[in-house]
């Protein structure tokens, strides 16, 4: 009931509005000779039609219908076409303007807008004309002119007041910056440009009268339209331009200012055609103004937004970051949040599903921490905020945020999907500290961690951490470890070691069986261990790249080593498990054992217990895959994981070795004797053989020999030892490298 109370209102309002334009067009703008030079009402009943739709033509209907009513002796018949012509006129020239067509503000618009006002006034003028000559009003002789004065009006009436009405009634914010309404200049230069418009009027009243030429004056207000449809909004620019348009109409119907009504159709159509032009360039202009803003705001979001959630991107999240980092010394915490499992969303419903719960928790998260604050999405799942508050009230945000996001329900199909979130954070501190405490490269680097340390104790909660602690050092440390195995990626600095694996029961001939190690040497000379390394690689996700180093260097040794090659029945690389997901490996190990003289049958990829039980699907596809390029399987590190016998039977593995935590002190521990016994025992039910590890002493070896475990690898057969030393008994007697080897 409100709603239509309000569209009654509405209408009876532009009603009153109509019938005040042709009032006034009929009492103040006729000329002499009984014809107006404008009617507004034109221009009214148009913008109301392709604003709000072809029925509100009821208000040119109802508002011509009053009008022709209270002029003298009005007839049923004339007042019947009138009012037709009107209504069929106006409702005709809408519809061919919007035909299904939005009308944005565009200059494109503007000229579809134009061309449907000339539709318009052509119709009316023949309508009204034909309803004026049947009812006698209207000489045969008269009626091209009539009809050129009647279209010429009405197309003047259109020009002054549609581009208003339309652009006064958006939806859009009148504060935002692409709003006809946004003012880019100051009160003081349109209060300027106020006082010079009306010296120019002043001017042409009172110059004008004393014969000087007119139409150089007339060119002073059109000057100053310019000059606001470049500074102004395309409202102000609208509104003056009709303003100046019905100070020109006045003073022509009045004889003021040098202005003379005109005598003939020459002379009408001259004068309405200047006066078109006064109203139509200015806000033509401030359209493609007001386009060319509106294409460069776009170009900046695209800049600086992020495409699915409407958040600040990286970039711009970190050039205003460090800007109030560094020119504000009020309090500010940084949060860096992560979703907790969208992967299982995107793996069981699909990516679309992820995105729409990112988007959602974009949503949230802008609600929930204020307009003070600077969120961004910073890439796949990740969240940054910056907050004005100190440590404390971050943390009163980072439990809110947490609460809103686990409350939060994503409809998708029949399911309802849910997740929860990581946050990390890291307040700024004062610049003093024996670091830049405001430092965003610090700040972001310690709140990432932060977030880590969250997930790692099982996500849903927050994690504060200190510049200045143990654990940010340790971070820090890391971080340089990271910085550095990339740099010696890049240069190719890592080296080769190898370990013998041996056979605990007689010695083979079937020719070297070991294992590839990694080092890095520094240019000091000093070697690290992968545990020195290892953490950080696999906390900034380079397993897959280290592995395909790995197989790519030793692929390429044993290429520029055949001999050496000959003697190798079993090759083991170890590959981590962020490799076990990299879809592209296969077809880079497919691609380099293609190029390859080693035999793919004698490379065996090491994968951990870990990784297969985290993704056991994922990793029966990737063993299979391998498989077919003709590779072997080794289990590692055996034990340490569920220890779950069940799906040993479904993977397709060669070897199963057994953590070293189970062989040393194995002759001490009764309980380590019976795993190792019963791993041994199921392994050969289902045809695999068993690698101990880190067998370092005699008894040990006596013990494993006993339970029937397969192969041994330890300090007791050889220490790690760079691959040239390695094979260098080869080269002089290949069979010393195969003695005591399988």
């Amino acid at each position: 009931m409100q709603g239509k109370a309000r569209d009654i209102q509405r209408f009876l309002l532009w009603t009153a509005l109509y019938l005040a334009g042709a009032v006034i067009a009929s009492r103040f703008l006729r000329s002499p000779d009984g014809v107006s030079l404008l009617w507004p009402s034109a221009g009214i009943g148009y913008a109301l039609a392709v604003r709000y739709g072809l029925r509100w033509t009821g208000v040119v209907a109802l508002g011509t219908l009053l009008f022709a009513l209270s002029s003298a002796n009005p007839s049923p018949l004339y007042v019947t076409l009138t009012v037709t012509a009107k209504t069929a006129a106006t409702a005709i020239a809408a519809w061919y303007v919007l035909r299904g067509q939005a009308m944005h503000l565009r200059t494109s618009d503007g000229m579809r807008l134009l061309g449907g006002g000339v539709l318009l006034a052509i119709l009316s003028a023949a309508f009204g004309v034909f309803a004026l000559q049947q009812t006698g009003r209207l000489e045969t002789a008269h009626i091209a002119d009539a009809f050129a004065r009647w279209a010429l009006g009405d197309v003047l009436g259109i020009a002054v007041v549609t581009p208003t009405l339309l652009l006064a009634t958006t939806s859009r914010n009148p504060e935002h910056p692409l709003s006809p309404f946004h003012e880019p200049s100051n009160i003081r230069e349109r209060l300027f440009w106020l006082a010079l418009l009306a010296t120019c009027f002043l001017a042409i009243r009172s110059l004008g009268d004393r014969g000087i030429y007119v139409l150089g004056l007339v060119s002073l207000p059109l000057v100053l339209l310019l000059w606001s449809a470049l500074r102004f909004s395309a409202v102000w620019t609208s509104v003056t331009a009709g303003i100046t348009v019905l100070y020109f109409s006045v003073s022509t119907v009045l004889g003021l200012g040098g202005f003379t009504a005109p005598r003939t159709l020459l002379e009408a159509t001259v004068l309405l055609l200047l006066l078109f032009l006064v109203a139509i360039i200015p806000v033509m202009m401030a359209l493609a103004g007001l386009e060319q803003r509106t294409t460069s705001y776009a170009l900046y979001q695209r800049a600086t937004r992020d495409t699915l959630t409407g958040l600040l991107n990286r970039t711009a999240f970190e050039e205003e970051a460090r800007r109030h980092l560094s020119t504000t010394s009020t309090p500010a915490t940084l949060l860096y949040l992560d979703l907790d499992n969208l992967k299982i969303i995107n793996d069981s419903t699909s990516h679309v599903a992820g995105d729409d719960m990112i988007h959602a928790i974009g949503g949230v998260i802008a609600a929930t921490v204020g307009n003070d604050a600077l969120v961004s999405r910073t890439g796949g799942d990740e969240f940054a905020i910056l907050l004005p508050r100190a440590e404390a009230g971050a943390i009163v945000e980072a439990r809110r945020l947490l609460t809103e996001i686990e409350a939060m329900r994503v409809p998708w199909g029949d399911q309802v999907l849910t997740t929860t979130a990581s946050i990390g954070l890291v307040s700024a501190t004062a610049q003093n500290e024996p670091f830049n405490g405001r430092d965003y490269d610090v700040l972001f680097s310690h709140a990432d961690a932060a977030c880590f340390a969250a997930k790692e104790l099982g996500g849903n909660r927050f994690h504060v951490t200190y510049p200045s602690s143990d654990e940010a050092q340790a971070h820090s440390a890391v971080m340089r470890s990271a910085l550095r195995i990339r740099e010696v990626l890049e240069r190719e600095q890592f080296l080769l070691y190898v370990q013998p694996i041996v056979p605990m029961h007689g010695t083979s001939n079937a020719g070297v069986h070991f294992e590839v190690l990694l080092r890095w040497q520094e240019p000091s000379g000093r070697i690290h261990v992968p545990a020195e390394f290892i953490s950080a690689a696999e906390r900034f996700r380079m397993g897959p790249r280290i592995d395909r180093y790995v197989i790519n260097a030793a692929l390429t040794w044993m290429e520029k080593n055949p001999q050496a090659a000959k003697g190798v029945s079993s090759c083991g690389i170890n590959l981590s498990g962020a490799t076990l997901t990299d879809e592209h490996f296969a077809d880079y190990l497919a691609a380099r054992l293609r190029r390859s003289s080693f035999p793919a049958q004698n490379l065996c990829l090491e994968i951990t217990e870990t990784s297969v039980v985290r993704d056991r699907q994922r990793a029966q596809r990737f063993i299979a895959q391998m498989r077919d390029l003709g590779c072997r399987f080794a289990l590692d590190d055996f034990g340490t994981g569920f220890c779950s016998f069940g799906y040993l039977n479904d993977l397709d593995v060669d070897y199963i070795k057994i953590d070293g935590s189970f062989i040393r002190g194995l002759d001490q521990s009764p309980l380590s004797q019976a795993v190792v016994r019963s791993i041994g025992e199921i392994a050969h039910v289902i045809g695999k053989s068993t690698i101990a590890e880190q067998v370092e002493t005699s008894s040990e070896h006596g013990l494993l020999q006993e339970m029937q475990v397969d192969y041994a690898q330890g300090y007791l057969f050889g220490r790690p030892q760079s691959i040239e030393t390695f094979f260098a008994p080869a080269a002089a007697d290949p069979s010393i490298a195969r003695a005591g080897s399988a």
